[in-house]
């Protein structure tokens, strides 16, 4: 059984279905419109530097600052709907899982309402493209794991129909697809107790629920005695987890035992441009996603801690919150091995799935839209990246994955 309902379109939608209903379509190649989206890119770096133009400075042309900015403008314009180019309705995604979830029934027996809300939700053709998979692990896993059985449904008091609830919404700069089960919930005892015996956490720690979901996406993780022909043995979360950073992207999970559980996946509308704020430490230009940055902060010499452990840890205390500090100097080659104090930087402040991290830059320069460009070669194995931007100085800036910076990972 499938229904959808909540047909909340985005205004990006709105205008495709408007142009859609008010003419004929016409189909073009991802190549061609990838070629369009790296034509803008050139142009807007263009102007940009013409802009910023280090001759122009002195001068007082009114008429050019006026003509300047109209242009940007315009730019900005291009840059929109070029990237509505590439956006095509969930829907697509969603209609090939319809028709798994009705395999899944005849296959599992079990009884499954399959509601879909807000399959006219826009993302990108690029990011369309690769969460077919991902999202069909994430289904089966609720039908196989999380749905129970009928006559088990009944001893707890549902109704014998398990419902799996398919959804997707744009929240500012990103999508949230969500895949939310009524079944049994994640075991969190079995969980901590599998990711205890992975060294995952210690034997009398008990880490936040956030985390002891966050186990179920490691490599090989599972805690299935049985493989079955619908999910197999945990198999597929770890797809995903990689899927959703390549995709700029990031998990959720919430789950309450005998109420069901819901994973959420946040996707940017857009992988072409990156609406981004510029750092600078030492020589190196850094720029990271504005909707990643909580808070800017310029800590005094008392807000600093130095806690004591087996390497030393530096923690910054803002306001009632005790946040790790997380320097560049780590990740990245070639930068000053002496660390300036806290209290001689500026202290920008992200959360995370890892929870919040400070990390101190020496100036925050400017916000820009950059163009991103994914890193090749021997770059690609360059830490805690999405890739480069290009700026409109002609430099090139790092952009920063701040979820990885949080846990420490390695791109690569």
């Amino acid at each position: 059984m499938c229904r959808a309902r909540g047909r909340g379109m985005s205004a990006r939608a709105e205008r495709s279905a408007d142009a859609s209903a008010g003419g004929a379509l016409l189909r073009v190649s991802s190549d061609k419109i990838g070629r369009l989206m790296d034509l803008v890119g050139e142009l807007s770096l263009s102007v940009s530097e013409t802009i910023n133009a280090p001759e122009l400075a002195e001068l007082d042309l009114v008429e050019f600052e006026a003509a300047a900015h109209r242009l940007s403008m315009i730019v900005r314009e291009v840059q929109d709907a070029a990237t509505e180019l590439r956006l095509v309705p969930v829907a697509e995604v969603f209609r090939r899982l319809k028709r798994m979830v009705r395999e899944l029934q005849r296959e599992s027996g079990k009884e499954i309402d399959l509601v879909i809300e807000g399959e006219d939700t826009a993302i990108d053709k690029l990011v369309a493209d690769r969460l077919y998979d991902p999202l069909l692990h994430v289904v089966r896993n609720s039908a196989d794991h999380g749905l129970e059985p009928p006559e088990e449904r009944a001893a707890a008091g549902k109704v014998p129909v398990g419902r799996i609830t398919l959804s997707a919404a744009q929240v500012g700069s990103e999508v949230r697809i969500r895949v939310a089960d009524d079944g049994r919930g994640l075991n969190r005892e079995k969980i901590l107790a599998k990711a205890r015996e992975r060294g995952m956490f210690g034997p009398t720690e008990e880490p936040e629920n956030a985390l002891v979901w966050k186990a179920i996406f490691e490599p090989g993780f599972s805690t299935a005695e049985a493989v079955t022909t619908l999910s197999g043995r945990g198999v597929g979360m770890d797809v995903l987890n990689t899927t959703m950073k390549d995709l700029r992207g990031r998990i959720s999970v919430d789950s309450v035992e005998h109420e069901g559980t819901t994973v959420a996946l946040h996707i940017p509308v857009s992988l072409a441009f990156l609406d981004s704020i510029i750092l600078r430490l030492g020589h190196q230009l850094y720029c990271v996603p504005i909707e990643d940055i909580a808070e800017i902060a310029k800590p005094g010499s008392s807000d600093r801690l130095q806690i004591s452990a087996e390497n030393g840890r530096e923690t910054l205390r803002l306001r009632d919150r005790f946040i790790p500090v997380c320097r560049l100097e780590r990740f990245f080659a070639g930068m000053r091995s002496d660390l300036p104090p806290l209290s001689d930087m500026v202290s920008i402040v992200f959360e995370t799935g890892a929870g919040p991290i400070a990390v101190p830059v020496d100036e925050v320069l400017d916000r820009q839209q950059v163009v991103m460009k994914p890193l090749t070669g021997a770059l690609q194995s360059v830490r805690a990246s999405w890739g480069c931007a290009l700026l409109a100085t002609g430099e090139v800036a790092i952009v920063l994955d701040c979820e990885r910076l949080a846990t420490g990972e390695a791109r690569g």
